[in-house]
């Protein structure tokens, strides 16, 4: 599955395209086909991040350590989290406060911690040691402008598991 590792640019680009497109159409008078189809968008247009995260930590320098299964517990709580909302509320926002809300803040921070695990891990790999968020900012933007970002931070990821694998450090 390295394959989304040393894909091109454009290539991701359509798919997540696609994924965008399929979470925007509606059947009228099918509610249940809608939401399959709104969630299989969904979970197209975030599988990148998810499969970065997941195969890019192969290539990570052993002194680097970083903590891989808080990502993988992130991810599948606010994609479970999301899946289950639009499950229950047929699409519609709801809205929680007092100690309802509290479970949210959560969901906010594995939602901003699932985008930020794979920059901050291509980063890592990049310069041979754990980043800090200052050196790793500027690709949490690109992702966060998603899928505009994919055009510049899939060459440096392609461009980092080549010299992992020429280096033979893998």
């Amino acid at each position: 599955m390295d394959r989304i590792l040393k894909a091109k640019h454009w290539q991701i680009f359509l798919i997540i395209i696609i994924g965008f497109f399929i979470s925007n159409f509606t059947v009228e008078d099918n509610t249940t086909l809608t939401l399959i189809l709104k969630i299989s968008g969904v979970i197209i247009y975030f599988l990148y991040p998810f499969l970065i995260g997941l195969f890019l930590y192969d290539y990570i320098p052993e002194k680097i350590k970083l903590n891989h299964i808080f990502f993988l517990i992130n991810s599948y709580i606010w994609i479970g989290v999301y899946i289950f909302a639009m499950i229950t509320s047929d699409g519609e926002s709801t809205t929680l406060t007092g100690f309802a809300a509290l479970p949210g803040f959560y969901i906010v921070f594995a939602f901003l911690h699932f985008l930020s695990f794979p920059v901050k891990l291509l980063k890592s790999i990049e310069i041979n040691r754990e980043a800090r968020f200052s050196e790793y900012k500027g690709y949490l933007l690109l992702i966060l402008f998603f899928p505009i970002g994919i055009w510049f931070l899939q060459p440096r990821i392609n461009r980092a598991v080549e010299l992992r694998i020429y280096d033979g450090d893998i």
